[in-house]
């Protein structure tokens, strides 16, 4: 740090009755014994009167991970405290504010972090409007959101432990001093909407909360059993299985399995803020965590090496092992964690739904199957080298399809006590919706960018993958491109197989076909949806999402 950081970063030392006595530096204040110190807290609204929550950054030495309000700081020696405010939003979110009120002058806390530092504060809470976009700094914010303020107030009374411990205690206070907010919209803005009571942003805001409060009791009953202090070769990055396991999964992915369980819910005639909503919720961040085993594991058995831009969990695993020169063999080792990740990852995801009623339960053990029976299925279909539609299909259904629509659809409508008539829809909808979402899956495994989907273009068919695409080749090619598919996935296959087979496929007509497939499937989930026993709004909402599903590019 420069002489100039060492002056200008420093905290504002604070006696009991608030009196300034000193400054100190502000990275070696904060410890097991932090002094009182001044401090200030700044909840921003936009022109809607929607609050901005942040999370902070997985980086961050104190409460990494959780969300909170927009922002946070300490005034210097000689700042103003406004001044204060104004620059820490403006360093850690992009923005400029208006209408800067100080609301709680006299809040001040203390509480102490996982890790053993104590924040202790008094700390003045700020509220404003902003306009303009959020550009984030991301060492001090890995995601924001904005949020109706009364859902905010809800999320906190019902799952504290999820947000920071000052926002968990600010949020009521601010709450009492609602008239003072400004949850109206500027004198030039049209009037603020009434908070959604079937926006699926609640329900996803709400998943994250669960994941994160479901990882904190993993890490606390993990750090009761195991050893004291970093593991072998894993070291602090990526750190024991389960702080590995949260960076994996909270905030990450397309969310499309809760998406689906939101709307199956509010189609059957549920209702945002019930305690079946509270079911939905928890069933849909037990289908995330289920998910992400899913993922670990098939990346094993399918030898990929990145996921989602990143290294594949083997893949980190064998490098700290090589990077450590330990013993046995890299590979092994970096496999066989990756397996534990995934196990700790389902149990888990089976923890979440131990709570939900014995018919959704029934109806999660049952998915769990379907989801092994299909990798099964991929994996002794690609050994026996099986080419025929009706096992491609059945693959693309069990693996694929089936868990990420129409299961989650039909938890959701569990949830809302669905009637018969109504799950029948969805089971319909959703079975039309799976295949198209599974044949998507299958055209970006060919042909996608990698720089979007996350992965290496042509990976399914570097594995020589029993897809509907493959099905169609064997059909299709000749000549050197038929030879081609018969080298992959064996040991005479050659450097340029994949980019031959991707565009025989193409010029052969294939991918045209998988188009005219999953458009074919996405009018069949609408027209199910024409007729059907379903609220107007879950409709609306699976007509977007199905389009969103169909069209991806990632």
């Amino acid at each position: 740090m420069s002489v100039t950081q060492t002056e200008t970063d420093r905290v504002i030392l604070l006696d009991d009755d608030g009196t300034p006595r000193g400054s100190a530096p502000r990275l070696e204040v904060h410890g097991p014994d932090t002094p009182l110190h001044q401090a200030f807290s700044l909840y921003v609204f936009d022109e809607r009167g929607r609050v901005l929550i942040t999370r902070r950054a997985l980086s961050k030495l104190t409460w990494p991970g959780v969300w909170t309000n927009a922002c946070c700081g300490h005034p210097r020696p000689d700042e103003p405290l406004e001044d204060a405010v104004r620059r820490r939003v403006s360093e850690e979110l992009g923005l400029a504010v208006d209408d800067l009120q100080l609301v709680l002058p006299d809040f001040r806390y203390r509480a102490v972090d996982a890790s053993g530092v104590v924040e202790n504060e008094i700390c003045p809470v700020f509220v404003a409007r902003i306009d303009g976009e959020v550009r984030r700094d991301p060492d001090e914010v890995s995601q924001h959101t904005w949020v109706a303020w009364p859902d905010l107030v809800s999320a906190v009374r019902a799952t504290p432990d999820v947000y920071s411990p000052w926002s968990a205690m600010q949020v009521p206070l601010l709450e009492a001093e609602r008239s003072r907010l400004p949850l109206t919209s500027a004198p030039s803005s049209a009037p603020a909407a009434p908070p959604s009571r079937t926006g699926v942003e609640h329900t996803l805001l709400r998943v994250d909360e669960v994941l994160r409060h479901e990882n904190a009791w993993i890490d606390h009953v993990w750090n009761t059993l195991a050893p004291a202090g970093p593991p072998d070769v894993l070291g602090d990055d990526p750190g024991d299985l389960p702080t590995w396991l949260h960076s994996l999964l909270v905030g990450g992915g397309k969310r499309i399995r809760p998406q689906m369980c939101h709307w199956g819910f509010i189609a059957s005639g549920g209702r945002v803020g019930t305690r079946g909503h509270d079911m939905v919720v928890r069933a849909a961040a037990a289908l995330e965590t289920l998910h992400l085993f899913a993922l670990i594991h098939d990346d094993v058995m399918d030898q990929s090496d990145e996921r989602r831009g990143r290294p594949s969990a083997h893949v980190v695993a064998t490098r700290r092992h090589l990077a450590a020169d330990a013993h046995g063999l890299s590979a092994r080792f970096g496999e066989n964690i990756a397996i534990l990740l995934g196990d700790l990852a389902h149990c888990e995801a089976d923890r979440m739904v131990h709570t939900l009623p014995s018919e959704m339960r029934d109806f999660w053990y049952e998915l769990n199957l379907e989801l092994i029976i299909g990798q099964r299925a991929d994996l002794t279909g690609a050994a026996a080298g099986r080419t025929d539609l009706e096992h491609a299909e059945a693959v693309a259904a069990l693996k694929s399809g089936a868990y990420t629509i129409e299961r989650p659809l039909q938890l959701g409508a569990l949830a809302a006590n669905a009637t018969l008539e109504q799950r029948d829809a969805l089971a319909r909808y959703g079975r039309h919706l799976g295949r198209a979402f599974a044949w998507r899956d299958d055209v970006l495994g060919v042909w996608g960018d990698h720089t979007l989907t996350g992965k290496p273009s042509g990976d399914d068919l570097r594995e020589g993958k029993t897809t509907l695409i493959w099905v169609l080749g064997t059909a299709r090619l000749t000549g050197e491109a038929q030879a081609a598919m018969q080298r992959v996935g064996t040991p005479e296959a050659r450097a340029d197989d994949i980019p031959l087979l991707q565009r025989a496929l193409d010029e052969a007509g294939v991918r045209l076909e998988l188009e005219r497939r999953i458009a074919a499937e996405l009018e069949a989930a609408d027209a199910v949806l024409l007729d059907a026993p379903l609220t107007a709004d879950g409709v609306e909402g699976l007509r977007a999402t199905a389009r969103t599903i169909a069209w991806r590019d990632a």
